[in-house]
């Protein structure tokens, strides 16, 4: 968190003055030693320099990556990083890639070319002009040429910002579309994104209850923050309703006074990019022991004006000083009903466990006094929920407190309307019995839905426990629906089986969760099948 406080402090980290300008790959050569490091991550440049201090790795792993295109390499050590958000103030500007593109070869006309034919005019105009095969045009990402290109030009330049294989398709950013409706008693603002754009908002409400905030979190590192103020007072909070298949947000609030308003006020709308990471704080309002060792809290904000919607897949990052040194971690909210008490809408439900050598789990799942003064941060994250949109058999592997960011996607792949899932296994492996969370909720999953089924793998199971049983962990529940527990730990034979399409069990997208080394160790199993590695996601933090 230190880091963050620098960003905070206004000091320059961009080196340019906090100019964005776009950089060549020249350009970024040149900056390639420890006092003076850029690195392009996805088609943006950073100046990481006074980052290499701060980096958990060390600075000699940070410089693998200077004076390049680093996006192979930082995907292949923490691809779950935001680094939009953690670098947003080293922010310089768009890699500038160019490919040329001579529209007067015959490549052109060749049937088999997979780029798409000119227009018509364009092609015209080049019959009849002076070839100049050498001559490019080059635009910063995004940019459009103020003027047209001469007649004399037959060659034309495509600017890409990014550097994997899917850089020159066309991107339309989200831009949310906004309507608001009423009833005498109640008002709802309403915001259309896009289908499964899968947005965090936060919310907030000024002390007299006439003036609302709310900032719609998208693609990342994008943020689109709106101002209302309200012709007549509200009461807090409000009701959300987020549709994740048509992107629409609906925040009712109910009237003090009910009436029907002429019109809903005044609103502001800002469109920001690569915004630092915001801190807001909370305390632990409501404690509750799940486990030996593990508790449900449920995090309300201080200020109790503030309501924040975390996307699925996504986390925060909860800060606390504890004895003098300030600790952090990061933490994915459940859906309220995973927390086993009523949650008000404004706190932010977590499971944790604690840990004998961690001080802040420990701090965080204290009976007495209850851990206050959080710093909470707003959701971050890289999961890609449209990314799922064509699947309908999943397999979700989770080890120990790695079920969290499982249950909100269970949640959504359940009620999905959309291509309706034919079958969801959800693998849980923990040591003993007595550290499986949300037993009893998803067992009722089980019970209410046969599209689900949960396979428990314990690794220390009790010899003498009957419910455990001794078959191969590989085949266990594999012909039938609801739950069931095997002794043993995650093996290539139980991914192979995910993975045949053969298999009853067999999955076509696939999430991993827990521990590095019990990840590391998935990712290896899945290697070695035929597995196609873009439909495998593993959340890590």
């Amino acid at each position: 968190m230190d880091w963050i406080r620098l960003g905070n402090s206004g000091a320059d980290l961009t080196g340019t003055g906090g100019r964005t300008q776009p950089v060549s790959h020249a350009e970024l050569a040149k900056h390639d030693r420890k006092e003076d490091a850029w690195m392009a991550i996805r088609g943006k440049v950073y100046n990481v320099t006074r980052y290499m201090d701060f980096h958990p790795g060390g600075a000699e792993e940070l410089m693998r990556g200077v004076g390049k295109d680093a996006t192979k390499l930082f995907d292949e050590v923490h691809a779950w990083v935001n680094y939009e958000s953690l670098l947003a103030k080293c922010y310089i500007g768009p890699l500038r890639n160019v490919v040329t593109v001579n529209l007067t070869s015959d490549a052109t006309k060749n049937p088999n070319s997979k780029l798409p034919p000119p227009p018509p005019s364009f092609l015209a105009a080049t019959k009849t002009a002076t070839a100049t095969p050498n001559l490019t045009t080059t635009l910063p990402d995004g940019k459009e040429p103020n003027r047209a290109l001469p007649a004399s030009c037959s060659t034309t330049s495509i600017i890409s910002s990014g550097s994997d294989d899917d850089s020159l398709k066309v991107s339309i950013p989200i831009v949310p579309r906004f309507d608001w409706i009423q009833k005498t008693a109640d008002l709802t603002l309403i915001f259309y994104t896009r289908s499964l754009a899968n947005p965090g908002m936060l919310v907030e409400c000024d002390d007299n209850r006439s003036e609302v905030s709310v900032s719609i979190l998208l693609e990342a590192s994008v943020q689109h923050r709106y101002r209302f103020r309200l012709s007549n007072n509200i009461q807090w909070p409000c009701t959300v309703r987020n549709s994740l298949e048509s992107g629409k947000i609906e925040l009712q609030f109910s009237k003090e006074v009910p009436a029907l308003w002429t019109a809903f006020g005044e609103m502001q709308h800002e469109r920001r990019e690569n915004c630092e990471m915001q801190l807001y704080e909370y305390d632990v309002a409501t404690r509750l022991e799940i486990t030996h060792d593990s508790c449900a809290l449920l995090l309300q904000p201080k200020s109790n004006r503030l309501l924040q919607i975390t996307p699925v897949g996504y986390h925060v990052s909860v800060s606390a000083s504890i004895n003098g040194e300030y600790v952090s971690r990061s933490y994915t909210p459940v859906p309220a009903r995973s927390v086993g008490t009523d949650c008000p809408g404004t706190c932010v439900p977590l499971l944790v466990k604690s840990y004998a050598d961690g001080s802040l789990s420990k701090h965080l799942t204290r009976p007495v006094p209850l851990a206050t003064s959080l710093q909470v941060s707003q959701p971050s994250g890289n999961f890609v929920l449209s990314k799922l949109r064509y699947h309908n058999r999943f397999a979700l592997l989770a080890a120990g407190s790695g079920l969290t960011p499982m249950l909100a996607l269970l949640s959504y792949l359940l009620e999905r309307n959309s291509n309706r899932i034919e079958h969801v296994s959800l693998l849980y492996f923990n040591k003993t019995e007595a550290d499986i969370w949300c037993r009893e909720m998803l067992e009722n999953l089980c019970k209410k839905d046969e599209r689900l089924t949960v396979r428990h793998f314990l690794s220390e199971a009790d010899p003498q426990d009957a419910v455990v049983s001794d078959r191969d962990p590989a085949y266990a529940g594999e012909h039938g629906t609801g739950s069931s527990y095997s002794r043993g730990r995650v093996s290539f034979e139980i991914i192979r089986q995910l993975t045949s399409p053969g298999s009853p069990s067999h999955a076509t997208y696939c999430c991993v969760c827990g521990p590095k080394p019990f990840n590391e160790l998935c990712l290896q199993y899945f290697q070695q099948t035929e597995h196609n590695p873009k439909h495998l996601h593993s959340f890590q933090g």
